[in-house]
């Protein structure tokens, strides 16, 4: 039987369901997206205490050691948390949509992640710039004159998961097949492929287009779009296989080792060659580097999932209240860390002990600003 509407009864029928369908929150992924927001914010607490570069607080001289410790940082987070984060939002966006259907699933994620994309654009970010630099002329000539260059700032990861959440939509209304079935979790050599493919493309991409290279409103950074991009697309995946519920223990212990004894690669590495093709370029260096990122990027990914769905799947109260505020983290946590770091300037204070201050202190203030003060706005909680 059709419907008015010109869908079957058993179709119908299955949408009902699936709108009915309560709300699960898988607790695992919640505290990993804690760990992973606690990550950013540590990653960017140490921009001007390391080799991260385009910062509006001015770097400070390292003794070598201090350099090797927050390069090892620097480059073993960017090969995984960012790509972590977008599997873990894909992983999640099926379930949504087939509750909700395109066009509530839409208007919700236009107004989560576009809402503070906006306010970020056009309130904090040139507010920030004016106490940062230019503060000898009026707000307002200051803002109209820069408003040619306005940028997405560190809120590019909601732009750029706002576009692949609309890629995403498209595909599901474009082919409305049946989903994907169950099947069993990758082994070696499919995992192995995705990496070579992705550390494939990387490369490609750096010869021409170097890493911390952004475009278009600051929305897109070319080298690791393949990282990022290739990680969303498993976690669609990994959800319609039903993959997080069958990591098999062997495969989880061999890539949580491979993820190790990689870390260990690194000191090697540059002891050796130094930071030469990590940032791209055609050589043998920077294929080594996008290979090493990519197999870095994976096995952490694999890992520290089977490790949170096997020992992390419960909540107390407050590791509840910071997974509830970890989205909220993310959006103000810039303009906390780059205000302790002012705080700091000129003191006279190794900077690695100025790393450890920031990231002690910004964390928790903005887990706290969070939940006491961003969230008890019901405006602002209503788009959280």
């Amino acid at each position: 039987m059709v419907n008015e509407r010109g869908v079957s009864a058993k179709t119908a029928g299955q949408e009902s369901i699936a709108m009915q369908a309560p709300k699960k929150r898988l607790l695992f992924l919640d505290n990993l997206k804690v760990l992973l927001i606690v990550l950013v914010v540590m990653h960017h607490a140490g921009q001007p205490y390391g080799p991260g570069g385009d910062w509006p607080i001015a770097p400070e001289q390292l003794p070598m050691i201090d350099l090797l410790l927050m390069s090892l940082f620097f480059v073993v987070n960017s090969a995984f948390f960012m790509g972590l984060f977008f599997m873990i939002s894909a992983y999640l966006l099926p379930c949504s949509y087939d509750r909700k259907g395109p066009a509530r699933f839409m208007k919700d994620r236009v107004i989560r992640l576009g809402v503070p994309i906006l306010v970020g654009m056009l309130g904090i970010i040139p507010v920030m710039g004016y106490f940062l630099g230019a503060k000898d002329v009026p707000f307002v000539d200051f803002y109209l004159n820069n408003l040619d260059s306005l940028s997405l700032g560190w809120l590019w990861f909601l732009a750029m998961l706002l576009v692949f959440t609309v890629c995403y939509v498209a595909l599901r209304m474009a082919f409305k097949g049946p989903g994907q079935k169950t099947t069993a979790f990758p082994g070696t050599a499919g995992i192995l492929a995705f990496a070579g493919a992705m550390a494939m493309l990387s490369f490609a991409i750096k010869i021409v287009s170097p890493v911390n290279e952004w475009t278009w409103l600051h929305l897109l950074e070319p080298a690791h779009l393949p990282q990022y991009a290739m990680l969303f697309a498993a976690g669609i995946f990994a959800y319609r296989a039903g993959w997080l519920d069958k990591i098999p223990p062997a495969a989880a212990k061999r890539w949580s080792i491979a993820a190790f004894l990689l870390v260990l690669t690194v000191p090697i590495i540059y002891a050796v060659f130094g930071d030469e093709g990590f940032d791209g370029g055609l050589s043998a260096m920077a294929l080594l580097w996008s290979a090493w990122e990519a197999l870095m990027g994976v096995s952490m990914c694999i890992g520290l999932l089977a490790l949170f769905k096997n020992r992390f799947g419960s909540q107390g109260r407050i590791a509840k209240a910071m997974a509830d505020n970890a989205f909220t983290v993310y959006l103000i946590h810039i303009p906390v860390v780059i205000f302790l770091q002012y705080l700091l300037v000129g003191v006279a204070v190794d900077p690695m002990i100025k790393f450890l201050i920031v990231s002690a202190v910004a964390v928790p203030a903005c887990f706290g600003i969070g939940q006491l003060v961003i969230r008890q706005i019901p405006v602002v909680k209503s788009v959280l």
